[in-house]
């Protein structure tokens, strides 16, 4: 009996060793599809994994080039799989809704090979690439799982959601907003007002022109901004602003465990209230002191105006100057 079962243990071992030493190869298979709207127009996109690339044109089309990617140890096992990665195009209005479903392969579960190798799932077999024109006054909405992320040259909305994706943003006209769970969120020449929920990663915004607006938890933050202000919360990435105090609107910095640095113009007016409980705190600004303590600096630079407030628990806080 026991002979019986290490017998069958090594003849599965053996199959299962003769199925590895298969190769797949990736195949792809390609997707277009052109819509050419009246008036102006939106763009929702949701797909799990996979590349994307939206570009804003002046022609005036909205063109979706799509490539399945999937892995098979033959061409006839690919046109199988890829038949299970729907791309759905749908019109609603002013909205064009494309999204990629993936089916379940249940009926691949049939044979005990199947079953003791699994039947799949709904992110297992493939992953779609992305090509998007779209007229640049259109709005963008796109959800997915991960994948890396290209958008440039819209004057229209952009907001994002992910789950772990590599962003990189560019000449945007319109408000952007991010929520990523991890990865990096790079963008310039926003001249919107930018809101980013990114817990982990890198965030590295430059040449804002609007409100900026971050939560954060641990990634590493920089800011460069022309015109607006911030509102921006970690607790232990490092915070580097460089801005020119350009708004009416008070500019908050709070951090838990990580630095702050931030750099204003030489001729800049406010009031700065910087508190940090066992950091270091350092300014290069003139200040007119209206209270000091080793946990907090208050006072005024130039002609007073808008409120400055820098607070850490135990990260160094320094003002410098351009």
């Amino acid at each position: 009996m026991h002979r019986s079962v290490t017998t069958s243990i090594c003849l599965i071992a053996f199959l299962m060793a003769g199925f590895a030493s298969v190769e797949a190869k990736e195949y792809t298979f390609d997707y277009h599809r052109v819509v050419k709207p009246d008036g102006e127009i939106s763009l929702d996109l949701t797909y799990l994994e996979g590349d994307l690339t939206v570009v804003g044109n002046d022609f005036g089309e909205l063109v979706v080039e799509a490539t399945k990617k999937v892995h098979a140890v033959s061409m006839d096992e690919a046109e199988v799989i890829q038949g299970y990665i729907e791309i759905r195009f749908r019109e609603d209005g002013d909205k064009v809704v494309v999204t990629a479903n993936y089916l379940k392969m249940r009926d691949r579960g049939k044979s005990f090979w199947k079953k003791l190798l699994g039947d799949g799932g709904s992110d297992s077999f493939g992953e779609i690439d992305w090509k998007i024109s779209v007229p640049d006054d259109c709005n963008v909405i796109v959800t997915n799982t991960r994948g890396d992320m290209n958008i440039g040259h819209i004057r229209g909305d952009v907001a994002i959601r992910s789950s772990a994706a590599d962003l990189v943003l560019s000449s945007i006209e319109g408000d952007v907003h991010i929520e990523n769970g991890s990865g990096s969120t790079v963008g310039d020449l926003l001249f919107g007002n930018v809101e980013v929920r990114q817990p982990q990663g890198t965030i590295d915004l430059q040449w804002i022109e609007g409100d900026v607006r971050i939560k954060s938890s641990s990634a590493g933050i920089k800011v460069g901004q022309e015109r607006g202000s911030i509102d921006l919360t970690t607790s232990t990435g490092s915070v580097e602003i460089r801005t020119s105090l350009d708004s009416s609107r008070e500019f908050f910095v709070e951090t838990e465990s990580g630095d702050i640095n931030l750099t204003i113009p030489e001729s800049a007016s406010g009031r700065l209230d910087i508190r940090s409980e066992s950091g270091e705190i350092k300014t290069e600004m003139p200040v007119t002191i209206e209270s000091m303590t080793r946990k907090q600096v208050v006072g005024e630079f130039g002609f007073g105006g808008v409120r400055v407030s820098l607070n850490s628990i135990s990260g160094d806080v320094t003002v410098a100057m351009f």
